[in-house]
């Protein structure tokens, strides 16, 4: 007879056990069918790897812009387009190009001797159904101008033509990744058996497990002292990759095998090939993880999966192994020792017979990799997922279509490099400091003032070597960059007599102390040199310190921040003298948005870099919304932009003029006092670009706006502001040009040499100052 105290000890080890088993089946139970909801989910969707892609813009081409037959054949060659004859049928993805006499016959239309040749196209996304009336044609004349854009049939008058914008890149977190989904039925049935001769050869006989599998490699394990061959099914390989952890411990190995026969039992053998293909990792394009079959064709032959041949296959199969270990082009011989066994298999199983084997297994591997993936512009996605997280929308997942023009970042990230390159070069002062160590620094940004999408960020000159993006991060003193809202703020007031401040008002240009708050502050010109009294357009063109601020303060700082804000500048202004001048700080992306505003004449649209996003479910999740808002007087806005053109014309930007770009452009040089900031925003009607040069640790760099910035800006415009037709700003009717001679300058101590004997400004046509 058991002793009490042992009996009881009996009975509560008993419950206590019989408590353990219950709650490890209900933990069991819950888990079961936690996994199986979990599995579904992603499996019915293909949802086991759900990168973020991101598309770039459309490539769109205008009506009466420069433009050669060989720049868009460039661009639809890009996206793999295919060229046919002028006379041939063309189908999705297709091009022709023809001279005069078979553009004019293949679009019924009369074509002037001027016009000599056309290029035409269907986009790769239009419906087979559409085809003859989605054709887009542009004619192209002798001196490079786009002369009329068709599209048809019946052929009509478009102002445009557009390419469908093409996958940009894609990214699993922050890992930039090559992922081209396939159908199983695209896979040839080779490759299918190739896989599962060396992985799995019972892959369709098995319920996810395979015991035969796992005591034949444990035999083998033992006999060789190591793990000399793996157990795992294709199943299995499935769930450990993509649903646990790489933890070797029993734990996670009774999940694997717990959910592989769930796998199994849930979904059929195609789902499960199917996915497995498209996720597996097949090893590294430099930072770019190649991930399924589809992108690891491109990337080993540069075929398409359904081309590929037996050698190919086998090799695919072999790589699956260990990518690295395996690689043809790093490790050949490795590759073909796992490749010939993968056929070996093969024929053992009579999948193939001796003759296919001995030909597959003495083919030659692939030699080098092609560049299929590159990191483009980094600074561009960074923004992207940062105005995203901004808006409380997580972008994992998400298929993202930005307004990243590809042509337009590339020209604006070597025009950066190449302009500071050569400073640190030719410029003797910058070159000490590059001999030093310091690396001479810059941002771009460009938008399109029409939609406010943002077509180009240039974060830095190389983001391998810094991550930090200038461009949206940088917050620097912005000098004259704030000059317009001064001259703004007096458009939109009157004199201290009076009267109607207008670009010829004159203003004193004199050396002078401020006094306040118990401070006294005197500004210089640059080089120290004053003009006494001067049209206000003369003082803005040449920006003039001294004018500037005694204009500030007759038309009150308050005031003054209050305009700037309207335009959409965010960061908090101190209503002290030397803020006139631009002595506090701002981001790129405020000078950017506040300029658009300029450009659109007052007409304020919020700036993006994501046209919209959708979720795994094709859900929009976010849509950039073309919404112009009005904030001050279009006719004030339209004086001043005349005042800001120029300052391309002869003012402190003149070199823009003097580079050769001629399109109409209005703009401000910024140098700050100190010489640490040069900067540049200047604008079309149809775009606006803003530009900064510095050092991240602030040294000083003895550069101004026009030397720094500048350069940078005429560059990327010859290139890409060319594309737009060469109008100027739709002044509004309820303004007026004025023309002021050689003599009315004279007049107003506004000639000095080398200045235009002619200038044209807009004033509102209430407020023509006398003698116009």
């Amino acid at each position: 007879m058991l002793r009490p105290r042992l009996k009881t000890i009996l009975i509560a080890f008993t419950i206590l056990l019989t408590l353990v088993i219950i709650s490890g089946l209900g933990v069991g139970v819950y888990s079961y069918f936690a996994l199986e909801r979990e599995l579904s989910e992603k499996l019915e969707s293909k949802k086991f790897i759900v990168p973020t892609e991101f598309y770039a813009a459309p490539v769109t081409f205008y009506a009466k812009s420069l433009l050669k037959i060989s720049d868009v054949e460039r661009q639809l060659q890009r996206q793999n387009y295919r060229r046919r004859d002028y006379d041939q049928r063309i189908l999705p993805g297709d091009y022709f190009i023809a001279g005069r006499e078979e553009c004019a016959a293949r679009i019924q239309v009369g074509l002037d001797e001027n016009q000599e040749a056309c290029i035409g196209w269907v986009t790769l996304d239009t419906p087979v159904q559409d085809v003859d009336s989605s054709i887009q044609i542009l004619i192209i004349q002798k001196d490079n101008t786009v002369s009329q854009v068709f599209k048809g049939f019946p052929f009509v008058t478009v102002p445009e033509a557009t390419i469908e914008a093409p996958l940009l890149a894609q990214y699993i977190g922050n890992e930039p990744l090559m992922q081209r989904t396939v159908a199983l039925g695209e896979v040839p049935p080779i490759c299918l058996n190739a896989i599962m001769a060396i992985e799995d050869s019972s892959f369709l006989e098995h319920g996810g497990v395979s015991y035969k599998g796992i005591f034949r490699a444990l035999v083998k394990n033992i006999a060789a002292g190591r793990k000399a061959q793996g157990g795992s099914t294709i199943t299995q390989q499935l769930v450990k990759n993509y649903f646990l952890t790489p933890e070797r411990t029993l734990k996670r190995k009774f999940q694997e095998f717990v959910m592989s026969i769930l796998l199994e039992s849930r979904f059929s053998k195609d789902q499960i090939f199917e996915t497995y293909l498209n996720v597996i990792y097949m090893g590294q394009n430099g930072a770019f993880q190649v991930r399924g079959y589809g992108s690891a064709s491109k990337y080993y032959f540069n075929k398409d999966v359904a081309d590929l041949n037996l050698s190919e296959c086998a090799l695919l199969a072999a790589i699956v192994n260990s990518p690295g270990l395996h690689n043809p082009f790093k490790k050949p011989e490795n590759a073909t020792r796992r490749r010939n066994l993968v056929l070996e298999k093969m024929q053992g199983l009579n999948f193939i017979t001796a003759e296919e084997f001995a030909n597959a297994s003495t083919a030659a591997l692939p030699q080098s990799p092609r560049t299929l993936a590159s990191e483009t512009a980094p600074y561009y996605l960074d923004a992207v997922r940062k105005q995203l997280l901004e808006k409380g929308i997580n972008p994992e997942g998400l298929k993202i279509f930005t307004a990243l023009d590809l042509e337009a970042q590339d020209v604006a990230q070597e025009s950066l490099r190449q302009h500071l390159e050569n400073l640190e070069k030719n410029n003797k002062y910058i070159k000490g400091l590059k001999e030093k160590g310091n690396s001479l620094e810059g941002s771009v940004l460009v938008a399109n003032n029409a939609t406010g999408l943002v077509s180009v960020v240039v974060g830095g000159r190389n983001y391998r070597m810094t991550q930090f993006n200038r461009a949206i991060d940088g917050h620097r003193q912005v000098g004259s960059i704030m000059k317009p809202f001064v001259f703004l703020t007096a458009l939109l007031n009157n004199t201290p007599e009076g009267e109607p401040y207008n670009p010829v008002t004159l203003v004193r240009d004199e050396k002078v102390t401020h006094k306040y708050e118990g401070q006294s502050w005197s500004p210089d010109n640059y080089g120290k040199k004053y003009f006494g009294t001067v049209p206000m357009f003369y003082a803005l063109k040449n920006s003039l310190n001294a004018a500037t601020a005694s204009l500030a303060i007759d038309v009150g700082l308050g005031n003054i921040i209050d305009v700037t804000h309207t335009m959409g500048v965010t960061s908090a202004l101190q209503a002290v003298p030397s803020m006139s001048l631009g002595a506090f700080e701002m981001y790129p992306k405020e000078v950017l948005q506040s300029y658009v505003t300029l450009a659109n004449l007052g007409q304020k649209q919020n700036l993006s870099f994501v046209r919209r996003a959708l979720n795994s479910d094709g859900n929009e999740v976010f849509v950039h919304v073309i919404s112009p808002q009005a904030t001050v007087d279009p006719a004030a806005v339209s004086s001043l932009v005349s005042m800001m053109k120029q300052t391309v014309l002869s003012g402190t930007a003149r070199g823009i003029t003097l580079s050769g770009f001629v399109n109409p452009a209005a703009g401000k040089t910024g140098t700050t006092s100190d010489n640490k900031d040069a900067w540049f925003a200047g604008f079309t009607p149809y775009l606006t670009s803003v530009v900064w040069v510095g050092y991240d640790n602030n040294l000083p760099h003895k550069l101004t706006g026009g030397s720094g910035a500048v350069p940078v800006w005429s560059q990327f415009m010859k290139k890409i502001g060319t594309r737009f037709p060469a109008d100027d700003f739709p002044w509004p009717e309820n303004t007026k040009k004025i023309l002021l001679d050689e003599e009315t300058l004279k007049s107003l101590n506004a000639l000095n040499e080398n200045d235009p004997t002619e200038v044209e400004l807009v004033v509102d046509s209430e407020k023509i100052p006398d003698g116009f």
